[in-house]
């Protein structure tokens, strides 16, 4: 196979990076001014917002709100979250969201003017790097009738990973619950998605060449900040025919230095992306029934193998895979086209 030539594209990619860096600073639509409590006019509501204080090194705090206890039509409820530390800066927050026990999702606030990093992460200014209050408004949610929500919340020294907390932590995670009675269902569903199309890498890094088991997201090569997110991805070979395999053992197809006489890298040395931040995900040819999984426990059977690749794959194939956070999952194979710029089409069901 002919080397794919990333060169140009990585510098172009470098030179935007740098240009965007300086103006991503600015937390102050969510920050809480010390005096905006001040009681000017003799009424001190300030008792009733619900707060959490997080600190470096703490995982156990908590708030609970109970929907009861809102007004009838309230759309959302603030909560003053507090952050500080004394070694570490703070660079980035990060939230996921827990609807009725299905599983933790990445949560990001969908208000105009946050700056935020490509990851969907908040971008914190330099001033708040070792303490700040924010007031974060969290949707009530009119489609929840029963159960909770949890908002996990923590800050890394840089950049994180939404199924990782631990992953360049310095506060948190916090734990914001937010409660409408009763209890979360005993059965959890599968997450789905559908008609994944993932493309044979091409040598300009624009094919949707990875998927994300967080979201089901596909990613072209060209996006970097996404690399650590990635669980695997497509390619082609004469031996190997149409095939999948992890992020951290994804084959050395491509050429960084547009230089012929340099050997091939893989994603690690495309990216920049440190090899141990790259996601294992573990095959197994299968015979379960797709159709027939329903529910997260009906993939509780399924084993991590030591392969991190599926070869030849056909129309209908279906494959067994535990992630690198130890989810399990099924993909079953719906179209593959050959060929170097060639594709393959998944459907995939897998744990919350």
């Amino acid at each position: 196979m002919k080397k794919l030539r990333f060169f140009t594209l990585m510098v172009a990619t470098l030179i935007m990076g740098l240009s965007f860096t300086a103006c991503e600073e600015d937390g102050s639509l969510l920050e809480v001014i010390d005096d905006e409590n001040d009681d000017t006019d003799g009424d001190d509501d300030t008792d009733s917002t619900p707060a959490i204080s997080i600190e470096e090194g703490d995982n156990t705090a908590t708030e609970t709100v109970y929907v009861s206890d809102l007004a009838s039509d309230a759309e959302v409820v603030e909560v003053e979250v507090t952050f500080s530390s004394t070694d570490d800066k703070m660079r980035r927050l990060y939230m996921t969201q827990n609807i009725a026990g299905a599983g933790a999702e990445k949560f990001e606030l969908e208000m105009e003017g946050l700056d935020k990093k490509g990851d969907g992460s908040l971008d914190l200014s330099s001033d708040n790097g070792n303490g700040f209050t924010y007031k974060i408004p969290f949707p009530v949610l009119s489609e929840v009738e029963d159960g909770t929500v949890e908002y996990k919340i923590w800050a890394t020294s840089g950049r994180g990973d939404y199924r990782d907390a631990e992953k360049r932590l310095v506060a948190g995670p916090g734990t914001i619950t937010v409660d409408y009675g009763g209890d979360n269902p005993a059965t959890v569903d599968v997450k789905e998605y559908t008609a994944v199309l993932l493309a044979a890498p091409l040598a300009d890094g624009s094919s949707e060449t990875f998927i994300s088991l967080l979201d089901g997201e596909v990613y072209a090569l060209s996006n970097e900040e996404y690399t650590s997110y990635w669980d695997f991805g497509y390619y082609y070979l004469n031996n190997d025919g149409p095939s999948l395999a992890s992020t951290a053992s994804y084959p050395a197809l491509f050429d960084h230095d547009n230089d012929e006489s340099t050997d091939l890298v893989a994603i690690s040395g495309l990216t920049g992306t440190a090899q141990e931040e790259l996601n294992s995900c573990y095959f197994t040819p299968s015979s379960i029934d797709f159709d027939a999984v329903q529910s997260s426990s009906d993939l509780d059977g399924i084993t991590k193998s030591a392969d991190e690749a599926a070869n030849n794959l056909e129309v209908g194939d279906v494959i067994e895979f535990v992630d690198n956070y130890g989810k399990k999952g099924v993909i079953k194979v719906s179209d593959v086209t050959t060929g170097y710029t060639g594709s393959i089409t998944l459907d995939i069901k897998v744990q919350p």
